[in-house]
């Protein structure tokens, strides 16, 4: 037992530090950066990076690194910044503020500077756009992890020092003269070897991209182990036939951080470069080398200075796959010793060790990776190793490179039809919805009770013990009823999912956003598990409320998620938008119902009953003819109006006093969704008093040019008694029914 705890004490002291590391930024014990106010700001910092943001605009990119910048001053070309208003690398303004990092976008027309040069910038500040939605991409989480701030956009540069780090200056003009040797060789295939061999994604196709990433391969874009190894391990053990051992490990040692610096110095890439370096250090000393000590040396020191990266799915993919290797891989290649199962193991052992990280980031697992994998990784030595001739080769003579190339074209050939044969497998991905912090942590205790028993382990109970793992990290868990608002911008959309596993869609457009399908629905249904959508309510047909149903139904062959029944309010006239949405959803095999006041659908346990439009009622325009639907289960009630407001919200209040009126609100309800994205027309007194809400919802895009919602709306909500929740301000809204009771959690504060 003693022996055991000397062993490796580097490895385990390093461990320790960094688990405290991760409980501080998990509990939020570290400092956390300031929020960004938008406006004029000018920035003083050194450049650590220049990248083109988009090949096709030649948008350039700046990293800055330690900065000092002032608000509220924005000098122009015109007015150049003083010298005398910089000295020993501040501002000398009074409300100077500091920074690690900031990232700027320059304005168009701008000549970048060099690396490692001080300048100074001016340009409108902007923070990181924060997660707003269920699955949506927390942009701020991710760049502050790396040391960035915020944004500077439009940047111009007023002031340069005129020398930066020349070697750095060498490798960024290398690596551009490369990209444009590797576009002439490599023709269509130039965007992948240009992120093969030097980390630039500028230029890959987006489509190559989400194949790959379907596919479960995508980590072959990605500059890492398998990089490092072939570059500086490959090169040190050619040299060290003809050299001298020091000078040798020198060499590549110099070489492989010249190569991790041009490529962009990625955290595997850092990951990858440290352990072989260390690796390198002890091959050249005469001692052992022990990967995990490596490995840990490596993560303390990448996340000493940027403690953030402990929580970014690249930081732990990476080193999550290593300790699969090394903790994993060695108990079940003794359990299954058999050649066949060793085929699967390695990939295995890594697959359970990251599956969490993978869940959480993108709710679903390619099934056939495994299969994939087994042909894409022996056959990326290949492919780097003639990449790389070829690119020499090419640097001499175009042609010779092209030719040598060939074999690689056809390699990357065998990558896309094995990708494409696998996506149109039966169960192709396993979808499961981002798994809970406590399912993550039992699945993680699981896995290191695994390891600690490695010696008494046997086949039955390794069983046991990973099916049982993996049952608590994918298996539902659905506690109670959920109804959320997304946050769409200028548009609506609300999602209601049911303890019994039924999932209702009450309309998904924006007029403000793009690819809302691609971009905010899908991430939300695969966040929660949801690959088919019970039923569909369009309220009616402006695009700020079918805009991404009706990507969804265009392309819902490619899209995994499924729709049932689509429901849409009773024809008021001759609608062509209408018509097609009707074509849309036959075509898709979906079943098209037609709802009008009095009509009511029962579905996981909740009653939809439609209060409007009329059936045979003439309407002047398409708000006027919204679907008012009114919602219920057990004690909780919701008044749903689309974008009913003014003359036809009073008569529809008028109507439904009437006593002809088929149906008479119980005089409260628990939520009202605003009609008409709380305009001044909209939540009237006599709605107001006919429903009585408590909550009331307003879905809106923020800095919208109609000045929604109307502050006198937002009044009469208030002198009501409804507490308010508007998406601009909140982000999405999830309400959470369990026992009687309503929780209401909202995105982005």
């Amino acid at each position: 037992m003693k022996n055991a705890i000397r062993r490796y004490p580097l490895c385990k002291c390093c461990f320790g530090v960094l688990a405290l590391l991760f409980l501080s930024v998990w509990l939020r014990y570290l400092p956390q950066a300031r929020d960004v106010c938008g406006g004029p700001v000018m920035a003083y910092g050194r450049v650590s990076q220049i990248e083109e943001k988009d090949s096709s605009s030649g948008q350039i990119r700046l990293s800055l690194r330690s900065v000092v910048f002032c608000s509220g001053t924005n000098p122009n070309q015109n007015n150049p910044l003083p010298n005398s208003q910089i000295e020993n690398n501040k501002i000398k303004e009074s409300n100077t503020q500091s920074a690690k990092g900031i990232l700027c976008d320059l304005a168009q027309g701008q000549e970048p500077p060099q690396p490692g040069e001080w300048i100074a910038v001016s340009g409108m500040a902007r923070r990181f756009d924060r997660r707003r939605n269920p699955g949506g991409f927390d942009a701020e989480s991710y760049y502050r992890a790396r040391g960035s701030l915020f944004l500077l956009t439009d940047a111009v540069v007023l002031k340069q020092s005129g020398s930066g780090n020349r070697y750095r200056q060498m490798l960024l003009c290398l690596r551009r003269y490369l990209t444009g040797k590797l576009e002439e060789i490599c023709g269509e295939d130039a965007g992948v070897m240009q992120a093969v061999l030097l980390g630039n994604k500028t230029a890959l196709p987006a489509e190559i991209k989400a194949l790959y990433q379907k596919a479960g391969i995508s980590h072959i874009l990605a500059i890492s182990g398998l990089h490092i190894s072939f570059l500086g391990m490959g090169l040190y053990r050619m040299l060290r036939k003809c050299l001298p051992v020091p000078v040798a490990g020198i060499f590549a040692g110099s070489l492989l951080i010249s190569y991790v610096w041009m490529t962009g110095d990625s955290p595997s890439a850092f990951r990858a470069a440290v352990m072989c370096l260390l690796g390198l250090l002890a091959d050249m000393l005469g001692r052992s080398y022990d990967r995990l000590t490596a490995l840990s040396v490596s993560a303390l020191l990448l996340a000493a200075g940027r403690p953030l990266l402990l929580q970014q799915s690249g930081f732990l993919l990476s080193y999550g796959a290593i300790l699969g290797l090394e903790l994993l891989y060695p108990i079940l290649s003794r359990l299954w010793s058999n050649r066949m199962a060793g085929l699967f193991l390695a990939g295995f052992s890594v697959s359970l060790m990251t599956l969490p990280v993978m869940l959480r980031s993108f709710f679903s697992f390619p099934v056939y990776s495994f299969l994939l994998n087994l042909l894409v990784i022996p056959l990326m030595g290949l492919v780097m190793a003639l990449g790389l001739l070829s690119l020499l080769a090419g640097l001499l003579l175009p042609s010779l490179g092209r030719l040598l190339f060939w074999p690689v074209h056809m390699i990357l050939l065998l990558f896309e039809t094995g990708c494409t044969v696998t996506q149109r497998l039966p169960g192709n991905t396993w979808l499961t919805g981002e798994p809970g912090q406590m399912q993550i942590l039992l699945y993680y205790i699981l896995l290191a009770v695994f390891c600690l028993l490695k010696r008494y382990m046997t086949k039955p109970c390794a069983l046991l013990f990973l099916t049982g793992a993996l049952w608590i990290l994918t298996g539902p868990v659905r506690v109670g009823d959920t109804i959320t608002m997304l946050d769409v911008g200028q548009g609506d959309s609300i999602l209601i999912s049911s303890e019994d596993g039924s999932h209702i869609l009450i309309d998904c457009g924006s007029s403000s956003e793009q690819k809302l399908a691609e971009y905010t629905l899908l991430p939300c249904l695969q966040s929660q598990g949801i690959g088919r959508l019970d039923y569909v309510f369009l309220t009616h047909m402006d695009a700020d409320h079918i805009s991404g149903v009706k990507e969804l139904l265009q392309d819902e062959g490619d899209r995994e998620v499924s729709v049932g029944t689509l429901v849409l309010p009773v024809p008021a006239g001759p609608d062509a938008e209408y018509d097609n949405m009707v074509s849309l959803a036959r075509q898709a095999g979906i079943r098209v119902c037609v709802m009008s006041a009095g009509e009511g659908i029962q579905a996981g346990g909740f009653s939809f009953l439609c209060l409007h439009p009329e059936k045979g009622e003439h309407y002047a325009d398409r708000n006027d003819a919204s679907l008012v639907l009114y919602v219920k289960k057990q004690g909780f009630s919701a008044l749903l109006t689309g974008d009913l407001d003014g003359a036809a919200e009073e008569a529809f209040v008028r109507r439904m006093q009437s006593e002809e009126s088929l149906f008479s609100l119980p005089g409260h309800v628990t939520v009202l969704k605003a009609g008409h994205h709380g305009s001044k027309a909209s939540c009237g007194e006599g709605l107001l008093a006919l429903c009585r809400p408590s909550l009331t919802l307003v879905s809106c895009g923020e800095h919208n040019s109609y000045g929604h919602p109307d502050d006198a709306t937002l009044a009469r909500l208030r002198a009501a008694g409804s507490r308010v929740c508007v998406t601009k301000d909140t982000g999405a809204v999830r309400l959470w029914l369990w026992k009687g009771r309503v929780r209401v959690f909202c995105y982005a504060g």
